[in-house]
């Protein structure tokens, strides 16, 4: 069902839905970082319909994604990025850095 309103909402957009790492990255370049991230969402709620792509790879991808929201100084869907992050160390990580850039404490933001 999700993935049914991930690509009519897609569709609706003039978008065409993601089907692999390459296109994500491009989005990231693009700026579309919410595309991105919808990808992200789709591939962690569907894992069967997406077997090439394990926790490791999610993790790295939701990095990139942190990143990209960081330096456009989105401190809000940074801190949505953390949130969603599985891997506790890598949550924490992120956490850190998040109240680093932003100057604020995680609570805050």
């Amino acid at each position: 069902m999700f993935k049914e309103n991930f690509s009519t909402n897609n569709q609706e957009r003039g978008e065409k839905a993601m089907k692999n790492t390459a296109e994500f990255r491009s989005a990231l370049d693009s700026g579309k970082m919410e595309e991105a991230e919808n990808f992200l969402n789709e591939v962690s709620s569907n894992p069967d319909e997406f077997p090439q792509y394990d926790e490791r790879w999610l993790d790295h991808r939701q990095r990139e994604l942190f990143q990209s929201y960081y330096k456009a100084e989105d401190w809000i869907s940074a801190k949505r990025i953390v949130e969603l992050t599985k891997d506790l160390r890598s949550q924490d990580g992120r956490k850190a850095r998040l109240e680093e850039l932003s100057g604020m404490k995680y609570e805050e933001i």
